[in-house]
């Protein structure tokens, strides 16, 4: 049997072709290792150039928030002060509405509570108190007359009174006395007076 061996170049065959040589390898192999740093490189500059980008942008968006939050806590805060104005002006006006009606129920209040053998002489009244003079035959009157205030919720308690002297007037003895009242709601009216005058009892002497 004959073989032939067709592996086996024919003399005067054409050796293949090599496209990079030995010593070409080491400088090729390099040369990629520095494209692909590169490449990496651009990659990463890429991407923080990106999340900068995106970090302006969310610092920009949060400083425009925080700018209309200041505009809108302006506006609440404007809105506040002018409901306290509102308050303050609707509290005035209670103020003035119970300052004007004060006198009148004060006077009644006098006439319901003053008992015989006692009558008053003068009522001083200013911004936070009444005090009030006036003449009595017994020491009970004048103590029966500042527990009927006191208890009439008119006044703060107590109802306080300040002195007492015995005088004579046409030849009875009497007591001249001085109390001394808080309003319960303290309204700031101006102070009056009535010397002189008497509100109920025995005339002033």
């Amino acid at each position: 049997m004959i073989r032939v061996n067709l592996l086996v170049s024919s003399p005067g065959a054409s050796q293949p072709r090599v496209l990079i040589s030995k010593e070409q390898k080491p400088a090729m192999l390099g040369l990629t290792m520095l494209l692909v740093t590169g490449l990496g490189i651009g990659g990463w500059w890429y991407y923080i150039n990106q999340q900068r980008a995106a970090t302006e942008t969310g610092i920009t968006t949060a400083e425009t928030r925080i700018d209309q939050l200041k505009d809108a806590m302006k506006l609440l805060e404007s809105a506040r002060q002018h409901k306290a104005e509102l308050e303050e002006r609707i509290s005035l006006i209670d103020r003035l509405r119970i300052a004007k009606h004060a006198p009148v129920k004060m006077l009644d209040l006098m006439n319901e509570s003053i008992t015989d053998g006692l009558w008053l002489m003068e009522i001083k009244q200013n911004a936070t108190s009444v005090q009030i003079e006036g003449r009595a035959m017994s020491q009970l009157a004048i103590t029966d007359f500042a527990q009927t205030l006191q208890v009439s919720g008119f006044f703060k308690m107590p109802v306080e009174i300040v002195t007492t002297m015995m005088e004579q007037v046409d030849e009875a003895n009497v007591i001249r006395f001085v109390l001394k009242a808080e309003p319960a709601a303290a309204p700031a009216i101006p102070a009056t007076g009535a010397a002189g005058k008497t509100i109920a009892g025995r005339p002033g002497v």
